[in-house]
């Protein structure tokens, strides 16, 4: 079943051919355990109502995804500058990938055994600097996997692939967030969400095993007339210079991650609304991981057969939806809706984002521009902290309306102003 959904491409040398089925093997358990794992803990729906249950105001709330997402992006350009003469990216990938999944562990000890005994002044800045923490060593495995899976996936795999992943460990998720809840409920705070934070641990672990497994051939380092400075700055300033539609491309995508950035006000914008129990947050995330399976087996095919754009622009969308129908909504059961969308716009954005940096660049700069990428853009996530400032003055419904526009202006950025290199590349 596997080889017909990723069949080996014609033009593929067939010495290589079984070493490409372990590698797709590999990846796909990867990915599906470690979506499942961190299912457990999903930022988008369970943190910050973790972060609200410790004692956090809307402020603490709305820095739930702003740290995920910078820290997840800042430091990514510094690591392209020390990548860009390494011929193996595994030894960092599977040395960081483990550290960050310890995070996970660290973070369930510290909740069993500080939570309740320090002031909520104390343990909420703990936990959202446990977050960023994360995050940060997520990133620091972040580029190098993504930079194995380019060399070890062929370009015509890679969306259905990654969809496949998600696919997966989504429909596991599904279950994992009717798991949620009844962990929620059942046992007493905060040892309930201990459980969930081991839970995510032991899952992303054996991701880590088949990430171990996979066969890395060396980068072949070729002298080349590309001037790459000594220091990164430099390296950005020339990229950006030369690249117009680079340039425009990431205007579109800081104003998508602005987008993004009101995602944790929505599970507690939900529970207020509507006087949910917290418990609720695994009914949430049960439609995040159902909606992530049938997001997956559509947009994975469009990627490799529309291309990454249409896939962008589909993500900016989808997020405007879901602040739009977040502002209208009468009632809990059309409020899940919000959920379908945000599940979809973040699963394209995992698709097809850094594939399709990969498209705008060559392979020998790829590792600068994913880089650069995740590093100049992760700076506009900071508009959820004003918004977390704003929100006791002005209301959900205001920074949702905000949300909105920004999503607009994406989609408007990305059609206008953004070639697609696929055809660009068979334009004659």
């Amino acid at each position: 079943m596997l080889y017909k959904l990723l069949p080996t491409p014609h033009d593929h040398p067939k010495e290589q051919s079984a070493v490409l089925r372990k590698n797709l093997t590999v990846h796909l358990f990867d990915g599906s355990s470690y979506v499942l794992g961190m299912s457990f803990i999903a930022i988008p729906t369970i943190y910050p109502i973790f972060i609200k249950e410790l004692g956090g105001g809307p402020l603490a709330v709305g820095s739930v995804h702003v740290l995920w997402t910078i820290g997840a992006n800042i430091y990514a350009a510094f690591i392209a500058q020390r990548l860009k003469r390494t011929t193996f990216f595994k030894p960092q990938m599977v040395f960081w990938g483990f550290v960050h999944r310890f995070m996970l562990f660290v973070s369930g000890i510290i909740a069993a055994l500080l939570v309740g005994a320090v002031p909520s002044s104390v343990s909420v800045p703990i936990f959202l600097l446990l977050i960023f923490l994360t995050a940060l060593f997520g990133n620091m495995s972040g580029l190098p996997w993504f930079l194995v899976y380019t060399k070890t996936v062929p370009v015509g795999l890679r969306g259905r692939l990654m969809g496949l992943r998600q696919l997966i460990g989504s429909a596991a998720g599904a279950l994992g967030g009717y798991l949620v809840g009844i962990i929620i409920q059942s046992i007493a705070f905060p040892f309930n969400f201990s459980v969930l934070f081991f839970c995510g641990f032991i899952f992303t672990m054996v991701s880590f095993y088949f990430l171990t497994q996979v066969e890395e051939q060396p980068t072949v380092l070729l002298e080349t007339d590309i001037p790459f400075s000594k220091h990164i700055f430099g390296d950005a300033k020339r990229i950006l210079k030369a690249n117009r539609n680079y340039r425009n491309y990431l205007i579109a995508d800081a104003l998508i991650l602005m987008t993004m950035s009101s995602v944790s006000f929505y599970s507690i914008f939900a529970v207020e609304k509507f006087s949910l129990h917290p418990s609720y947050a695994g009914t949430f995330s049960a439609i995040v991981m159902i909606t992530n399976i049938f997001s997956n087996i559509v947009f994975g095919v469009v990627a490799d057969y529309y291309g990454h754009k249409v896939n962008v622009i589909s993500a900016a969308v989808a997020f405007g939806l879901a602040a739009l129908c977040a502002i209208v909504s009468p009632n809990i059961f059309l409020y899940g809706f919000v959920f379908v969308f945000i599940a979809g716009a973040i699963q394209i954005h995992m698709i097809s984002r850094m594939p399709f940096v990969a498209e705008l660049s060559s392979e020998r700069e790829r590792p600068l521009y994913v880089g650069i990428t995740n590093t100049l853009t992760a700076p506009a996530m900071l508009i959820g902290i004003i918004f977390g400032v704003l929100v006791k003055y002005v209301g959900y419904e205001f920074i949702f309306f905000a949300a909105a526009l920004l999503a607009a202006g994406a989609a408007y950025v990305l059609l206008t102003h953004v070639a697609d290199p696929r055809l660009q590349k068979s334009m004659p």
